[in-house]
């Protein structure tokens, strides 16, 4: 459980790193640059962070069951 809880963060943190990068492409060639690229890597990098932080919670939930069935 801690394995999977350990690469959803790091998911997390690459769909940031994407987001960052994609923002400030947007925030430095604008119009003139690839905006439609960059607003799909916008939304790719919100699936990411979306899709890791399910993981997350349902290592989070599990971890928790298990906590209860066995206390």
């Amino acid at each position: 459980m801690l394995r999977a809880m350990d690469q959803a963060l790091q998911g997390m943190q690459a769909g940031f790193d994407r987001l960052d990068k994609a923002a400030g492409r947007i925030a430095r060639n604008g119009a003139e640059g690839d905006l439609a690229g960059d607003m799909v890597d916008l939304l790719r990098a919100r699936h990411e962070v979306r899709a890791n932080l399910a993981v997350i919670r349902t290592a989070d939930d599990t971890i928790g069951t298990l906590l209860d069935v066995l206390g």
